[in-house]
């Protein structure tokens, strides 16, 4: 039997957390997007994930803010103007 069916591609969580950065960037600081659109474009749930992740790893870097104005509401994410370029992320989620 292959297991042809069950390989996932791996997606890069550095280069998930550049693409976001440049997105929130052209917003520009201050303005606020969902979650939900960032990932509007995701063809698979491992993208989602990675987006997720880089978010997160932003967030460490304080390069993003987060706020959710309901429970369980969409997410909502801002550059917060720090400008220190693409933040290193480690590729040690694989």
């Amino acid at each position: 039997v292959g297991l042809g069916h069950l390989h996932v591609p791996k997606v890069s969580v550095p280069e998930q957390a550049a693409w976001v950065l440049e997105r929130l960037r052209d917003r520009g600081m201050g303005e606020w997007v969902g979650f939900s659109d960032l990932v509007e474009d995701c063809d698979m749930t491992v993208q989602i994930v990675a987006r997720f992740l880089a978010l997160l790893e932003l967030y460490r870097e304080r390069s993003v803010a987060f706020e959710q104005p309901e429970p369980l509401g969409d997410l909502r994410v801002s550059w917060t103007g720090e400008d220190t370029g693409i933040p290193v992320i480690e590729e040690d989620y694989g």
